[in-house]
């Protein structure tokens, strides 16, 4: 399935109209933009600015954080970036693979956060739809001679498709290793700023992981701490009022949903995904928004993996010659 779709890939060359079918594409402050509609949901994505779905509108409401306008939106701060290699923080901005040292340029204190594609321009690749869906893919390369490769010295691509169908929208990876020759050390997350849509204190959160991460300065340990030795009722519906998390939890599963419902307004979300994604980082600032971001690995997984904490960290590794895939889902509801 996956080799099938990568081979029909072709590069394509964008004009300024609408394309038929739910798609349409415009430019805001110089950043192309592809709205993509099915019935009554709207989602505004950005390859241009770090594949950025920046907006999802179901029934003219808006769920995630907007800028100002889109030259703030490269990076993370806004709608719901794309963090990978590294998902969240990397201690002391360095890691070991396979004999191998990786150092980026340190960007929170000593460390290194969120990742390179959040900022990078992604190309388009194609787009389509069809009576019930659209979508469009877009590919950040880090084959040799490339600015990311410089980054991340492991030749490779990264495929990310956007679908929207009625109330839901997916976003699916591919790492592509197929003309590798070296395998390529991964995480693959999303970092949403949801915006509140009641009350702080009637939004219910349900996190359905079997153990918290024990963590110091938002790096994890590696050790796991079961639910039950906790003083919230983790896997249950609890309210944001006086959270104040920035954790990482494991042991989520593709059967077991991450649930937001804001009671007093009556609408929930709903986010699914594929068996890579083990992880859940959540984050409940003292602001009008939060993060829900699924993981397939943890916080400083390159790191944990090199530790010997390989269960812990859940680093993908794709093998030189192959494809892995992935994807996460939120689907908006009443």
């Amino acid at each position: 399935m996956i080799r099938s779709l990568l081979c029909c890939f072709t590069f394509l060359a964008i004009a300024p109209t609408a394309l038929a079918g739910g798609i349409s594409i415009g430019n805001e402050s110089g950043i192309q933009v592809f709205t993509l509609r099915q019935e009554t949901t709207v989602v505004k994505f950005a390859p241009a600015a770090g594949a950025n779905a920046y907006s999802i509108r179901i029934d003219d409401i808006e769920y995630l954080r907007q800028p100002e306008s889109l030259d703030k939106l490269p990076g993370v701060g806004f709608g719901n970036p794309v963090l990978y290699p590294t998902p969240n923080r990397v201690k002391n901005a360095s890691f070991e693979f396979d004999g191998q040292t990786v150092r980026f340029q340190p960007n929170a204190g000593k460390n290194f956060i969120h990742g390179l594609v959040n900022r990078h321009t992604w190309q388009f690749v194609r787009s389509g739809s069809d009576a019930g869906s659209a979508s469009v893919t877009c590919v950040a390369d880090f084959r040799d001679g490339t600015e990311l490769h410089a980054q991340f010295p492991f030749p490779h691509q990264l495929f990310l498709t956007v679908t929207v169908t009625e109330g839901a929208v997916r976003w699916t990876y591919t790492v592509d290793n197929s003309e590798g020759k070296t395998a390529v050390p991964f995480g693959f997350a999303l970092h949403p700023y949801f915006v509140y849509q009641g009350r702080r204190e009637n939004t219910y959160l349900k996190i359905p992981a079997s153990h918290w991460m024990e963590s110091e300065n938002q790096l994890p340990s590696g050790r796991l701490i079961p639910k039950d030795d906790l003083d919230y009722p983790l896997g249950e519906s609890m309210s944001l009022k006086g959270t104040t998390f920035d954790d990482v939890f494991w042991g989520l599963t593709p059967d077991q949903p991450t649930i937001i419902e804001s009671r007093d307004v009556n609408r929930t979300i709903t986010i699914k995904a594929s068996e890579a994604f083990t992880h859940l980082v959540v984050w409940t600032p003292d602001r009008p928004y939060f993060g829900i971001e699924s993981q397939t690995c943890s916080t400083d997984a390159h790191n944990l993996h090199a530790a010997g904490k390989m269960t812990e960290a859940h680093l993908q590794v794709c093998p030189p010659g192959e494809r892995l895939s992935g994807w996460v889902e939120y689907r908006f509801g009443d």
